[in-house]
């Protein structure tokens, strides 16, 4: 009783605080002292959007490593180089806004008016940028395609702003139309680059849902679908589209004012370039951390279903792919199923149609008659239904 008593008085301490009184390794498992929903039903969905950022909130104190907080740290470094001079003057002092052009071998090019100092400068950034990169290949493997993608939504952001300012210095108040088309075209190459990522993200998590938490009862596969909910790290891919755009407006801005002594206000420009590209780095890492998380590091790839399809085509066209396929065996009786795993870690499974010879991967549609692979497979000899990555035992997803 005496025992009770205790783990009562702790759960009434922190409801009266608000805080988090269960903390699970999943997100259903995640169980908030205050639940307002229970009083207000209509706030029912902003409390899964509660506990959606809290779950990510914790595991975030409980996954990231120290190699992320210095990947962050290498981050920041980057965008603090990439927009402050140091002390040199190339931007506190505006440049020499006449000399222009980036042909070296013209005297008059403004690329050769850079001086020595601010050309290390410049090399020690791409160089940190460069191996920001590098970091996060490293940290996360599964999204090196989508690490590629923001750091071209990145470029592209920043070369349309830069653009745009040369047309027009006070864009967008000098309503130069122009400049309006370019920014406008970076906006929507920013915002094509995050609906593809996305998409491939999504389409992938619903593949990894189908095939490694299927469960006969639709109330498991809908707790295994909430489990993998998206809704928070959207909204961390919305917010490092908008920051990219605050970030590379503000830089462009910055350095598109030709007399910043006599310019007031001009070092509030620098302060929204740098915390925005502070958040922009931590937006980014967060981006690619949690698929990663999530998916773990087994066989399936980040890609849409479309591009998922052409891959799998060009993968049973290629013969060579076969050498150093496996065959999977039951895991009840090991009796050798119509699974087989390629060199390269890919499980196909034969198309469950009676008189269809096709095959292709779990998820996918046949390429002979059209129907959806399924995910699990039955054995001949036991009728045993198991999921088609157990059917290699040395094969480890999360």
């Amino acid at each position: 009783m005496a025992e009770e008593s205790v783990a009562e008085a702790v759960v009434e301490a922190e409801a009266g605080t608000g805080l988090v009184f269960h903390e699970g390794s999943r997100l259903t498992d995640l169980k908030l002292a205050r639940n307002l929903s229970i009083d207000y039903p209509k706030l029912e969905p902003l409390h899964h959007i509660k506990i959606e950022f809290m779950f990510h909130y914790f595991k975030i104190k409980s996954t990231w490593t120290k190699a992320h907080w210095l990947t962050l740290a290498l981050g920041c470094i980057a965008v603090v180089t990439s927009g402050w001079d140091l002390g040199i003057g190339e931007l506190a002092g505006g440049g020499n806004f006449y000399k222009i052009g980036a042909n070296p071998s013209d005297a008059d090019s403004g690329i050769r008016a850079i001086d020595s100092a601010s050309g290390t400068l410049v090399l020690l950034t791409l160089a940190l940028w460069f191996a920001l990169l590098m970091r996060l290949w490293a940290l996360f493997p599964l999204m090196r395609s989508q690490a590629i993608s923001l750091y071209v939504a990145l470029l592209a952001a920043q070369i349309s702003q830069f653009w745009a300012h040369g047309f027009d210095p006070a864009f967008p108040l000098g309503l130069e139309s122009f400049a309006v088309a370019v920014a406008g075209v970076g906006l929507i190459m920013l915002a094509f680059v995050g609906f593809i990522l996305q998409r491939a993200v999504i389409e992938t998590r619903d593949v990894h849902v189908e095939e490694r938490h299927f469960h006969p009862d639709p109330r498991q596969m809908e707790i295994a679908s909430r489990d993998h909910s998206l809704f928070a790290w959207g909204a961390a891919l919305m917010l490092f589209c908008m920051f990219a755009f605050i970030h590379a407006w503000a830089g462009a801005h910055y350095v598109a004012v030709r007399q910043p002594g006599e310019t007031s206000g001009w070092w509030l420009l620098l302060v929204v370039h740098q915390l925005s590209g502070f958040a922009l780095v931590w937006l980014m890492i967060h981006v690619l951390w949690y698929p990663q998380m999530m998916l773990g590091s087994g066989e399936i790839r980040i890609e849409s279903d479309r591009a998922r399809q052409v891959s799998s085509a060009s993968r049973s066209g290629d013969s060579a792919a076969v050498v150093g396929s496996r065959t999977g065996r039951c895991p009840d009786c090991a009796a050798v199923t119509s699974v087989t795993m390629r060199a390269g870690g890919e499980i196909e499974a034969a198309c469950a149609v009676d008189g269809c010879n096709g095959m292709g991967s779990p998820g996918e549609n046949c390429a002979v008659c059209g129907t959806r692979i399924s995910s699990r497979t039955i054995c001949p000899q036991c009728d045993v239904s198991a999921p088609v990555g157990d059917h290699f035992k040395d094969d480890e997803a999360w």
